[in-house]
């Protein structure tokens, strides 16, 4: 009898209501499982900036960006001129050292969009050195700086009107209708893809450093304006030669 009574106590459970329901409970373990990727995907989804040393785009992609995501606005060398002497911009050059050294816009803060390979410091960079030698061409890389340097050249809440030679423009034009490519241009783009400054605070100069000196701002050095030539920025308008806006 003990032994029919030991069986019926292990048989018992297999009938009992409370199996069931620990039977079910490990079914709702997948519904936590599950939410980990959820999570995942929402981390992911925030993480758009671009990294400092990322190569540049093609100018179609900073172009749109420029003129749609951002909104980033040209102006004049004397409305630059003005901000800058009330303290609340600060011009910032972007050209090769030696352009900055021999003429500049008065008060302009250095920093390169690029900087000259001296040393090469990978496979790679050693085979653009090479590259760009055997044409006679100065190698050059972006400056991975780049986007901290302007942001600290812009402290205090000041807004980074940036420059280069002759500006490009992001205005459509007969001659470039999507506008037209230039350092200060792609360095703007950077700055505001990497999110080192906000939009607000970020403004293109419109003529670039041979701009400034043919409106008459002051300038610092001895700049002629001969630099504006390797890159020229006067097609014509449909209202006319893109200078011609006095």
């Amino acid at each position: 009898m003990q032994s029919t009574a030991c069986r019926a106590t292990v048989a018992a459970p297999a009938s009992s209501p409370w199996a069931s329901r620990r039977a079910f409970a490990p079914a709702a373990a997948p519904s936590v499982r599950s939410a980990a990727p959820r999570r995942q995907l929402r981390c992911l989804a925030v993480s758009t900036e671009v990294k400092a040393d990322a190569k540049f785009p093609a100018w179609e992609a900073i172009y749109a960006q420029l003129t749609g995501k951002y909104g980033t606005r040209t102006v004049s060398p004397e409305e630059a001129f003005d901000m800058a002497q009330l303290g609340k911009a600060v011009v910032i050059d972007v050209r090769p050292r030696e352009d900055f050294d021999k003429g500049r816009p008065k008060g302009a803060v250095h920093v390169p969009a690029f900087i000259v390979i001296d040393s090469p410091s990978s496979p790679g960079e050693f085979g653009k050195w090479l590259a760009c030698k055997a044409n006679g061409v100065v190698p050059t890389k972006v400056n991975a700086d780049l986007p901290a340097q302007i942001a600290a050249a812009a402290a205090d809440g000041k807004v980074a009107v940036l420059a280069c030679e002759a500006g490009g423009t992001l205005q459509p034009t007969v001659s470039f209708p999507q506008g037209k490519v230039s350092r200060s241009l792609k360095a703007a783009w950077k700055v505001l893809a990497t999110g080192a400054l906000p939009a607000e605070r970020v403004l293109h100069l419109d003529g670039g450093v041979y701009g400034w000196y043919r409106a008459g701002m002051p300038m610092d050095g001895e700049y002629d304006g001969t630099g504006a030539g390797r890159t020229p920025n006067t097609a014509e308008t449909p209202t006319g030669q893109f200078f011609d806006k006095q």
